[in-house]
């Protein structure tokens, strides 16, 4: 009898799940007529309160599993033990009823651990009993999002390989916010915060780089951005994080990329922009997205011939931009 027995380890299991379902789909529509959306069922799970909720209650069950398939295998091994270090001085009759002993306690925790991780066992029917109301939930909130931004069909990316979709087909930040809707914190008090990420200001040529004109532009944007009423600015190292771990810190964040930091730090708008100089004469450009609606608001270019009117140019770019959004 070999008592190395190891306890299986259960994993949270949301299976697979495909969404390919016609909403507002009318019999005689034209191909024109439809609107195609997607969204990734992988992270909809990751950010989901109720599945994260879901999973710790399932932790919380396998752990008590655990626990007793434990013990029930140290009273094995030690019924084991006793037996193999007693045997020798033991009648038959003594060696026949230890053994018997040591059978029941192996057939004991053998049972109980097919009882527990066997096919249709406790932990794969806790595992489905949590699973079935979590994709209702989900299929659900992808229909509701569907319907209200009138797609015709949503397809499921993290399962049918998505290669290319344009900007604004991607729904699975709005069925996350619909799911979670029922967890949010009680709305605060009073007006809330708009949140902004600034963009590293890409530099466009060695003289711009090193007067650093890039880094003065948006150290003005954050601090311009930052005194308007009931605004927020991430810092700039936690949006860089983000940057970094994308892989755009090297080329001139595009509008696809904005929105992809922005989105990941959960903004209401994002700004970026480039920037040149060549002898005296600074030209920048700037952009302010709105992350929420994946919308590019307005672009505003801004020169100057000295490098001390830069402050006084970009501030009124950040107006113009500022002014732009629908309040």
């Amino acid at each position: 009898m070999n008592s190395k027995v190891k306890i299986p380890r259960s994993k949270f299991h949301l299976g697979f799940w495909i969404l390919g379902f016609g909403l507002l789909l009318l019999p005689f529509a034209s191909a024109k007529e439809y609107k195609v959306g997607y969204v990734n069922s992988d992270e909809i799970i990751a950010r989901y309160e109720g599945a994260i909720e879901a999973k710790k209650q399932l932790d919380a069950e396998i752990a008590k599993f655990e626990a007793k398939a434990e013990s029930l295998k140290m009273e094995y091994e030690q019924a084991k033990e006793e037996y193999e270090s007693q045997q020798l001085g033991l009648s038959e009759e003594g060696k026949r009823t230890k053994l018997a002993e040591v059978e029941s306690r192996k057939r004991r925790y053998d049972n109980y651990l097919k009882e527990v991780y066997g096919k249709n066992g406790k932990i794969e029917q806790k595992n489905q009993e949590l699973i079935a109301p979590i994709v209702a939930q989900i299929d659900s909130a992808v229909r509701s999002v569907a319907e209200e931004e009138g797609f015709s069909l949503v397809i499921d990316a993290a399962k049918a390989g998505v290669v290319y979709a344009a900007l604004g087909l991607d729904l699975t930040q709005l069925v996350v916010e619909e799911l979670n809707r029922r967890y949010a914190p009680a709305p605060p008090i009073g007006p809330t915060k708009l949140i902004y990420a600034i963009m590293p200001i890409y530099e466009t040529n060695d003289e711009a780089q090193q007067a650093q004109i890039g880094k003065s532009i948006r150290t003005f944007v954050n601090d311009l951005i930052g005194n308007k009423p009931q605004v927020e600015v991430l810092p700039n190292p936690q949006v860089d994080e983000i940057i970094q771990s994308r892989g755009y810190a090297s080329s001139p964040i595009q509008l696809t990329q904005a929105l992809d930091v922005a989105q990941a730090l959960n903004t209401d708008y994002c700004i970026f922009g480039e920037c040149s100089k060549k002898e005296r004469r600074i030209q920048f450009k700037l952009s302010l997205v709105d992350v929420k609606k994946q919308t590019l608001v307005k672009s505003q270019s801004g020169e100057t011939e000295s490098l001390e009117r830069l402050k006084e140019r970009v501030s009124a770019v950040v107006q113009v931009l500022y002014s732009s959004i629908k309040r």
